[in-house]
């Protein structure tokens, strides 16, 4: 089917801004919401924890939804609870504000599964646009949620970001539309399970969102527990949220343009590398240059993302279904590292294992990358036809045909032929 026009630039770009701010902010208040009444160290590590799960449960059921309502009202609808979630979530006790941040990211899930299906068939740089959007929502959550907070109070902070998704609502609704968002048909992701590149990047995918989310919620830590200032931490991770907006833009038109992918794999994963090892060996020298290499290996993130519409060559049903598996169970897997991780951290009361676990996180990174950028694509297994047998009840499946030889005369046949 003919899908003209594809979602504007701006569209796509809203939509993108929406998936962090409700993870990053609760993150940036998590000082203040933990001295909150009724608020225990357990329930903070639940709401850690929370939109990795959320996002893997989301994400996996998002091609089930699209199949019943069609991406333009599962995306409406899920905006809608998004908004709702981030008002409803500050307005009572813990049991309400894990409620709602569950809700808001399982709405999130299915706005971030769909995006890379309505991203394929538009430009290089509507594609950019949407990883640039999940980048710049990281950083505007990380940075201006402490701004709120000492402004007003961490209700306020938490549920102004409901305003993001009602403008978004407004666009998405009033913006001119391709016939592909009404579709709904659906691929589910079981069907892809047979395919190895299919595991490989979302394996890749789980590997890179597990050290995202290592930076955005230990960094700080990690370098005050180091003898850093609060400031200077704060910094820092400004400073690594910073770096990772350049690469969330450059990153795809590299996955579109470069023929040799592996290279960009391995450069992101050696830059993320040497941001680890300088945790682990020297935390508190030169901590910027630290900050700067994790931000620079974020990049993995969006060329997982690019590669999910690169794979699906051209078919929004199988990017549909492939975004489901890689988002889903990468966001699970995401979910059980960050959590070994924080356990380690716990056991150990220091920072030395879990850097460790990160660099055994890239050099997974590493193998999975490169099996996932090999040249082919990511398509269902073909199911076989039978066809009926006359005079039988059975259903047997047809031969195949098998290639027609050429003819070749012999050479009595060409000498009659010439004379």
């Amino acid at each position: 089917m003919k899908q003209t026009p594809p979602v504007s630039t701006a569209v796509v770009f809203l939509l993108g801004l929406n998936l962090r701010p409700a993870v990053t902010s609760l993150g940036a208040a998590l000082e203040d919401v933990s001295a909150a009444p009724g608020m225990t160290a357990a329930v903070g590590a639940v709401l850690v924890a929370l939109p990795l799960w959320a996002s893997g449960i989301g994400g996996w059921g998002t091609p089930w939804l699209r199949a019943r309502t069609g991406i333009h009202r599962a995306v409406t609808c899920a905006l809608i609870i998004l908004g709702v979630s981030l008002i409803l979530r500050v307005q009572g006790g813990p049991e309400l504000l894990i409620a709602g941040t569950l809700l808001a990211c399982l709405a999130i899930a299915v706005v971030g599964t769909v995006l890379p299906v309505l991203v394929q068939p538009a430009s290089a740089r509507t594609r950019a646009s949407y990883t640039l959007a999940l980048g710049s929502g990281s950083t505007i959550g990380a940075l201006v949620t402490p701004t709120l907070v000492a402004a007003f109070s961490w209700q306020f902070a938490l549920a102004c970001w409901a305003l993001l998704a009602a403008v978004t609502v407004h666009v998405w609704q009033s913006a001119p539309r391709s016939s592909m968002v009404f579709v709904h048909s659906a691929l589910s992701p079981r069907k892809l399970f047979h395919s190895r590149a299919a595991w490989h990047l979302t394996v890749y995918f789980g590997l890179v969102s597990t050290l995202t989310f290592l930076v955005m919620g230990w960094l700080p830590v990690i370098l005050r527990d180091a003898g850093l200032s609060a400031s200077t931490a704060g910094f820092c991770l400004a400073v690594s949220m910073a770096m990772g907006l350049p690469m969330m833009w450059l990153v795809p038109f590299c996955v579109h343009r470069w023929r040799n992918q592996w290279i960009l794999v391995v450069s992101l994963v050696a830059v993320n590398a040497v941001g680890v090892a300088g945790l682990l060996v020297a935390p508190a020298f030169l901590p910027w240059v630290w900050s700067i290499g994790l931000g620079i290996g974020m990049g993995g993130l969006a060329m997982a993302l690019t590669t999910i519409s690169v794979k699906a060559a051209g078919s929004s049903d199988v990017t549909t279904a492939l975004s489901g598996m890689v988002q889903g169970l990468g966001y699970f897997i995401a979910g059980v590292g960050a959590l070994a991780c924080g356990l380690v951290h716990s056991i150990t009361d220091g920072w030395t294992a879990p850097l460790v676990m990160a660099l055994v996180v890239l050099a997974g990174q590493v193998w999975c990358g490169v099996q996932a950028t090999r040249p082919g694509v990511i398509a269902p297994k073909p199911e076989p036809v039978f066809v009926p047998v006359p005079g039988s009840s059975m259903l047997v499946e047809p031969p195949i045909p098998l290639p027609r030889l050429p003819i070749v005369p012999t050479q009595q046949e060409r000498v009659g032929q010439e004379g």
